[in-house]
């Protein structure tokens, strides 16, 4: 498969290309055999059900290039960390200073193929208040918080249907500016959480869209080149600001009562802390 990269800043559309579903389960003979050599290995050390599903075991490996012995030990770590973060419990704990802040997600919208979405509004997010106030570790186990929220979503709308295995990323950019979003101070903090979806989330994503990106944005996007997999960078949609531009390369995706009314939709999103999100 032929992974791109589209940038759109102007009024020029490159199209995106998406992992499917088809292509996330299909195996060769000789991955399956890796597979369930994998499976013989790490199910005794899993406690939660869902690990222990094919579909979300062969992310590991498949992020492991089929390298048996890598994957066991990336998989072991995460286990590890999660135990360690208590990551378990982590959705019990009480976030209300975040909330206070308005630092808030969504996870309720749906793809055109059914898939789910986690939305996620920068105008309402001030990284420099927080890492100056002392809560830049806070926002960081913040972050881990929504990151698992959004793929444990993933993994229980793969068990009730059975063909979705990766969710997207909508951010709305509106509002971003260097004070607040790219300050000196808040570079490592989003470093940290980019690393640590890399090592303990690995397929949970297909397309990141980022709409209302400001031209400045190709510097973030530079920094990041050698941070992110190239599969990720592939699946990357970065929307300027032009409404009548990225308005209808939204629709491509994402039908209207399925965005919010912030991007030119009609759909009301609960938080994130309703947690109902198969009714």
């Amino acid at each position: 498969m032929i992974l791109k990269f589209a940038l759109i800043v102007s009024f020029t559309i490159l199209e995106v290309t998406s992992a499917t579903f088809e292509e996330d389960v299909t195996l060769t003979l000789e991955q399956k055999i890796l597979l369930d050599e994998f499976k013989e290995r790490v199910v005794p050390d899993i406690t939660k059900s869902y690990m222990k599903a094919e579909l979300y075991l062969v992310k590991w490996l498949r992020s492991s290039r089929f390298d048996l012995d890598l994957a066991v030990e990336r998989f072991r770590q995460n286990l590890q960390w999660r135990k360690d973060q208590s990551m378990d419990t982590i959705h019990s704990e009480d976030w209300s200073d975040m909330w206070n802040d308005d630092i808030r997600y969504y996870v309720d919208g749906r793809d055109k193929l059914g898939r789910p979405y986690a939305l996620i509004e920068m105008r309402h997010i001030d990284i420099r208040k927080l890492v100056l106030t002392g809560k830049g570790e806070r926002y960081l186990r913040y972050l881990d918080k929504g990151v698992d929220d959004a793929c444990q979503l993933v993994h229980e709308v793969s068990q009730r249907y059975g063909n979705v295995s990766r969710g997207n990323l909508l951010i709305n950019l509106d509002g971003l500016n260097v004070a607040q979003h790219g300050c000196v101070r808040c570079i490592p903090y989003l470093i940290r959480a980019l690393i640590s979806f890399l090592d303990h989330q690995p397929e949970c994503l297909d397309k990141t869209i980022l709409v209302n990106a400001p031209a400045f944005i190709e510097q973030y996007f530079n920094l990041a080149v050698s941070l992110v997999p190239k599969e990720i960078m592939g699946n990357l949609l970065i929307l300027g600001t032009n409404w009548n531009v990225w308005k209808p390369e939204l629709l491509k995706y994402f039908d209207p009562d399925q965005l919010p009314r912030s991007l030119g939709g009609r759909k009301y999103l609960r938080e994130w802390r309703t947690r109902k999100y198969l009714q």
